[in-house]
């Protein structure tokens, strides 16, 4: 009973460590710790649900025998709970009833899901080789190590970065034989160095990775000084989870603020940043920027409202969305940030609209009139890179 009670333990904390990764990439609002089947057996230990992409964990403590590696019935019974996981979810289309502290109960539908991601964590002392893919039932299963897990959470620390990851290495199973030394934190550092995709393996059948090239990585220039310029998303990071005190439909606002890579977070909260930096050194009453990125527009707001959500920040940061609608008519999406001078919340609205009629560029006209919204807008292009250019002389 002791021993059991150990293990139990044991287990619970490599998944906490995972979960807490897993959090901080992916948010509280689409991850789901130890979903149940329909017969109250747990699913897995961790399921994320973002959009159209479902990423399984199962996660591991295992201990190495006198040779230095797993128990092998131990780490296929790790595959098999992925393997069953993902049928009793695609396939059997069970009703999985998920949980989360700020979404509450909510039933799992597949029908939604384009993309699924496996990964099985071994969490153990570390065997000194191991498979970075296997495949179970026709489907890539990715292994990562308690070392790699918190690389791999750390470094591809949005939505968009970690699945593109993934997915650029599943394309790989079965047409290369790669060959990592020194952990997968090598691959993804050749894959990060390398212009973050496998292109440079063209035309090899075999390719060898060297176990200094996360280290070497890490040491770059242009890496160190990405790191830096990042700092600033963070601050969208923050605008993400605080999407719930902002809108009542804030999950669906959520997502689409936590799309972005975190490149595209960067540049996002450093324009954010422009227009309040802006706002305080004026005397006016408000600062309304405009911006564009892919296939979005995005309006801030910022105002001398005592308080966040007051109807005239609302009303103005809704003329200010329908009239970017018109004037970017290439992109079909707006979303409205607006936070006070005292930045004490911020207010959120999505507009999303396909088409643009006679009646609407009339209302556009109208919203621009009213509110002074736009009427002369200043257009402005800038380009950066993610990783700055080497610093000579």
């Amino acid at each position: 009973m002791e021993q059991r009670h150990y293990f139990q333990l044991k287990g619970a904390r490599a998944e906490a460590v995972i979960h807490a990764l897993a959090t901080d990439t992916f948010f509280t609002d689409w991850c789901y710790p130890n979903p149940k089947r329909p017969n109250g057996e747990e699913l897995c230990d961790l399921l994320v649900a973002f959009d159209d992409t479902a990423i399984i964990w199962q996660i591991k403590d295992l201990k190495v025998d006198e040779h230095g590696y797993y128990k092998k019935a131990e780490v296929e019974k790790n595959l098999r709970q992925l393997g069953g996981a993902r049928r009793t979810l695609f396939e059997l289309k069970a009703p999985v009833t998920l949980s989360n502290p700020r979404r509450g109960a909510e039933t799992f539908d597949p029908a939604t899901v384009k993309h699924v991601h496996l990964i099985s964590v071994l969490m153990g002392e570390g065997q000194e080789e191991m498979p970075i893919m296997t495949e179970i039932k026709g489907h890539v299963l990715h292994v990562f190590t308690r070392e790699f897990s918190d690389v791999a959470l750390r470094e591809l620390d949005t939505i968009a970065d970690f699945c593109r990851y993934l997915r650029q290495k599943e394309a790989l199973y079965g047409r290369k034989r790669v060959l990592v030394f020194g952990g997968e934190e090598n691959l993804l550092g050749k894959y990060i160095e390398l212009g973050r995709n496998f292109d440079w393996m063209t035309g090899h059948d075999k390719v060898i990775i060297e176990d200094s090239v996360w280290q070497k990585v890490q040491t770059m220039p242009q890496f160190i000084e990405k790191k830096l310029l990042d700092r600033i998303s963070y601050g969208w990071d923050s605008m993400i989870d605080r999407a719930h005190e902002g809108s009542e439909r804030y999950e669906i606002v959520a997502r689409e603020l936590a799309r972005p890579d975190r490149f595209s977070r960067r540049l996002l909260s450093r324009w954010f940043m422009e227009a309040y930096d802006d706002f305080m050194r004026s005397e006016g009453d408000m600062v309304r920027r405009m911006s564009t990125h892919l296939d979005t527009t995005y309006c801030f707001l910022v105002t001398n409202d005592p308080a966040h959500g007051s109807e005239r920040s609302r009303n103005i940061l809704r003329a200010m969305c329908f009239v970017a609608r018109g004037l970017r008519m290439e992109n079909q999406k707006v979303i409205g940030v607006s936070t006070t001078q005292m930045n004490r919340g911020y207010d959120f609205l999505l507009l999303v609209k396909p088409g643009w009629t006679a009646e609407d560029e009339a209302l556009k006209a109208q919203l621009q009139e009213a509110y002074g919204v736009f009427k002369n807008p200043r257009m402005f292009e800038t380009t950066e890179s993610e990783y700055p250019p080497l610093r000579t002389g």
